[in-house]
């Protein structure tokens, strides 16, 4: 009995993956992303808290730097974001150190800021990784309705 209800215990509380949106072109997808509590898009997200999140991926090429870049846009107005300092350094975030190879999978872990002047709004918000020589190494957006 005390196996069933842990092993219940970590089915619920273990975050899902959910299917974000690509970028497209020339930019690689990642692997898996968790957003904790979420399991389909929009993920309901309290304005004026933190989004968490983790993302498995395995750059296509050797890379030295990771830097994290969060944009959001509401619709077709871009929004006013400042990616935080603490989730900058991808190296800083990841269950890896840098450099990195080609292939190599690693895990991001970071959270970002959710502050709007509205609620009830669903924002797109973008995450792109570059490595080297500002080398995309993932590219995905997450939609992320504020209440």
């Amino acid at each position: 009995m005390k196996v069933i209800l842990c092993l219940l215990v970590i089915a619920v509380t273990t975050a899902q993956a959910i299917d974000v949106h690509q970028c497209g072109g020339e930019f690689q997808s990642p692997i898996r992303v968790t957003i904790p509590g979420c399991d389909v898009m929009p993920c309901e997200i309290p304005n004026q808290t933190d989004m968490s999140f983790e993302v498995l991926f395995a750059p296509s090429f050797p890379t030295s730097t990771l830097a994290v870049n969060v944009t959001a846009t509401l619709g077709d107005f871009n929004l006013p974001y400042e990616t935080p300092d603490h989730l900058r350094n991808g190296c800083d975030n990841i269950d890896a150190s840098c450099p990195l190879v080609t292939g190599q999978e690693v895990t991001l872990k970071g959270t970002a800021p959710v502050e709007a002047p509205l609620t009830n709004v669903t924002v797109r918000m973008r995450f792109e990784i570059d490595g080297d020589d500002d080398r995309s190494v993932i590219c995905f957006a997450a939609d992320v309705r504020l209440v």
